[in-house]
């Protein structure tokens, strides 16, 4: 009988751990997503794009400049445009950001986007709870 309580707390701790990481890795995944199709229809919809590997600098249709890189937020690297407006949050740290353009055959411009998100320590205790999601896109800007 002892046995068979120890093995029912045991799955039961394993289903909460378990669901804990599945959340997490929900709202890590939203981040990520949402970072890149904000950084995606900017340059979707800009005039011109310039790479610089680690950021890019966007000019708008109107003629304003965005630049989209990774900043230092209080001991945690999060995606950022203009160096101010983060478009991750601070479940988990941004790195590995790189942007490679090249010209298309349509005479637009095409840009690969890649970053990845590793949970944060400080926001998961559990060891089994931290993990490392990648995301990426081409995005080609339009002809106007």
């Amino acid at each position: 009988m002892a046995l068979f309580s120890l093995t029912l707390i045991g799955v039961f701790l394993a289903t909460v751990r378990s669901g804990g990481k599945s959340q997490l890795a929900q709202a890590v995944h939203q981040e990520g997503d949402f970072a890149l199709k904000r950084i995606g229809s900017t340059i979707r919809s800009s005039q011109a794009v310039s790479c610089a590997g680690d950021e890019i600098n966007v000019t708008t249709s109107s003629g304003a400049e965005i630049i989209f890189s990774l900043v230092a937020d209080g001991g945690l690297t999060r995606v950022a445009s203009d160096s101010s407006n983060f478009l991750t949050g601070k479940l988990a740290e941004a790195g590995s950001l790189n942007f490679s353009c090249y010209q298309g055959t349509l005479g637009n411009q095409v840009v690969t986007i890649s970053f990845e998100l590793n949970t944060h320590p400080l926001s998961s205790g559990q060891v089994q709870e931290q993990f490392q999601q990648e995301f990426a896109t081409s995005v080609s800007t339009r002809q106007y």
